[in-house]
């Protein structure tokens, strides 16, 4: 179809003149009427405009096709790829979130006292409220703006405006009120992390429930990967996984009865979800729970005493305390110490058995955990170098020496501390994670002796040979780290020379004290 233009003979001459610069999609042709002194353009219509570009807008089209396909081509895949979704979303949200609490407590901090510097205040706010703005809409998207929860957003955005009408208010009259705004901005920081901890908890659900789902090996290593990544360091994510009963069964199932694949994919599994629980034992509130839900679960309705060959209903259950608990934690961590092959596995057992120590020794003397744990790692240590296991070692040789310092020797523990203290050493040039480990395992293995080399009666603090010992160790690695200067001073070079069986036996047989 061609539409027709009648133009005049002076625009039918401009237009002869610039059509060498016309570079519109429709471009005109021209062609002489009858009529003399007129001349007719004839366009293209749009349909033929788009039949021209046709071809070259068949690749957008089978881009924009290719990008709405779905990228996973099974169950399997696509339940890992909403896996992985969710990870995403949990990291987004914790971050973005992380970032508006720090905003908003800055923001309480800096009130001004005069209406000079509420004009900043209110910009900042401002900013602060776009930012909120964007993360209910991702919010919104994750489904967590529907029925119950739809309040919860409205309320923030209704506190935000709220705020900022007070603001607007005071600058009009010239008045600031302080106590205010604190009580709006601190009403928002409450609705806000009300908000954020519903949306990760309707995230977090993802990953928990695909852990029951020992079939799917893809989406259970990215379950555990997920898990893993999320609850490092952060107690905040510890206590919104912890409140979903389910995931410590879950785990703990994975743990004992997992076998659905080879024996070596099989342990790595059970190493990952041992790693989980070893971060969310971190938590002292976790800790109970695991206790709970992992101990309580193990005993049936009815309990045996032998002691008295009666038989103790639920009723009698209170006298089963949390030392009873942590025997039984304690008795099957100790148990899969003697059986690890893989020393994933035996890391994780023995920072459990670390972070148990913290709060009961009495069930690691009963069960003789130590002496496990320093005989099974010798094994290990001969092989490779693990400063990871090191650590969670010395940790628990350090808590045991707070009151058991005859078992710790006995076991062989002191031993251990001396020899890690002087092959553990930082190097120039070392990255900066490994000097840092390096520092921390030197520290605590200083706390060790140092509880070690105490007791009530001076004559057993100076004169025993295990203090001997340990000082003439921690004076050899002092002299590594500040140099000879020192001990020349004090004519105490022979204490740093001389090899420390050598010393400790010259030194042993004086009758003065030296420690």
């Amino acid at each position: 179809m061609v539409i027709y233009e009648k133009l005049s003979p002076i625009m039918a001459m401009s237009q002869r003149y610039f059509s060498g610069f016309n570079t519109n999609r429709s471009q005109k042709r021209f062609g002489i009427c009858a009529s003399p002194g007129f001349e007719f353009a004839c366009f293209e219509s749009p349909v033929q405009v788009w039949l021209n570009e046709l071809q070259s807008l068949t690749e957008v089209e089978s881009l924009s096709a290719l990008q709405a396909k779905s990228v996973a081509t099974t169950p399997e895949s696509f339940e890992a790829l909403s896996i992985r979704n969710a990870q995403v979303s949990i990291q987004q949200i914790r971050h973005n979130s992380t970032i508006i609490i720090d905003e908003l407590d800055s923001l309480i901090d800096s009130l001004p006292v005069y209406c000079d510097g509420l004009c900043y205040l209110e910009e900042k706010f401002h900013d602060t409220f776009r930012k909120i703005q964007s993360l209910i809409e991702i919010c919104k998207r994750k489904g967590c703006d529907y029925v119950a929860n739809k309040q919860l957003s409205i309320d923030v955005i209704v506190i935000c405006e709220q705020t900022i009408r007070f603001m607007k208010n005071f600058l009009w009259k010239q008045n600031v009120n302080n106590a205010q705004i604190e009580a709006n901005v601190r009403k928002l920081k409450e609705s806000f992390g009300e908000l954020v901890d519903v949306t990760i908890k309707k995230e977090s659900l993802i990953l928990v429930s695909s852990l029951n789902k020992k079939t799917s090996r893809l989406c259970l290593k990215w379950s555990l990967l997920a898990l893993w990544q999320l609850t490092q360091k952060d107690p905040y994510m510890c206590r919104l996984f912890i409140e979903n009963q389910k995931i410590i069964n879950y785990l703990l199932d994975i743990v004992q009865n997992y076998c659905n694949v080879s024996l070596s994919e099989s342990y790595q599994i059970k190493a990952a979800a041992l790693r989980v629980l070893t971060y969310l034992s971190a938590n002292r509130d976790a800790v109970r729970q695991i206790l709970r839900e992992f101990i309580g679960n193990k005993f049936t309705t009815v309990f045996i005493d032998n002691n008295k060959d009666k038989i103790i209903n639920m009723d009698e259950m209170g006298s089963l305390n949390s030392k009873s608990l942590i025997n039984e934690l304690v008795n099957g961590l100790t148990d899969i110490l003697k059986t690890a092959i893989n020393d994933q596995i035996f890391l994780m057992a023995c920072a459990a058995l670390a972070n148990v120590s913290f709060m009961n020794t009495d069930s690691l003397i009963k069960y003789d955990t130590l002496t496990i744990v320093l005989n099974s790692a010798r094994q290990r240590f001969e092989s490779s170098d693990q400063p990871l296991l090191k650590d969670q070692i010395i940790t628990l040789l350090a808590n045991m020496s707070q009151k058991h310092q005859l078992l710790v020797v006995s076991s062989g523990g002191l031993i251990f501390l001396i020899q890690t203290l002087l092959t553990v050493n930082a190097i120039d040039g070392m990255e900066r994670t490994k000097m840092l480990s390096v520092e921390r395992i030197q520290q605590k293995i200083a706390v060790a002796l140092a509880r070690l080399g105490t007791h009530k009666k001076p004559k057993e603090r100076n004169y025993s040979d295990t203090v001997l010992l340990a000082s003439i160790a921690a004076l050899k690695r002092i002299a590594q780290s500040i140099g000879r200067l020192a001990f020349k001073e004090l004519n105490a070079c022979d204490l740093i020379d001389s090899k420390l069986q050598d010393t400790f036996i010259q030194y042993s047989i004086k009758n003065e004290s030296l420690v």
